[in-house]
């Protein structure tokens, strides 16, 4: 990851990745992400997202885009760089 950016009052996320095999960066666009707590588990629902590749695209479309992700209570502290 080379870029980080995260707006945590409109609840967007955008990022930029050098992956092996892509001669330039590939961006991605969290448009809308929530958290949810659950008893002790906090839960990260993806929203709405895109990326600056259609493959990667139809990828968080087709297994992440409304799917819940379970946080693990170590990474509480990056946690709270997303409430």
């Amino acid at each position: 990851m080379t870029e980080l950016s995260i707006d945590t009052k409109a609840r967007m996320i955008r990022c930029r990745l050098q992956l092996a095999g892509e001669t330039k960066p590939v961006e991605i666009h969290v448009r809308k992400y929530a958290l949810t707590h659950i008893g002790t588990a906090a839960r990260l629902t993806i929203v709405d997202a895109d990326s600056s590749r259609q493959w990667l695209s139809t990828v968080l479309r087709r297994f992440i885009v409304g799917r819940s992700l379970t946080i693990p209570s170590q990474a509480e502290a990056a946690l709270k760089l997303l409430a």
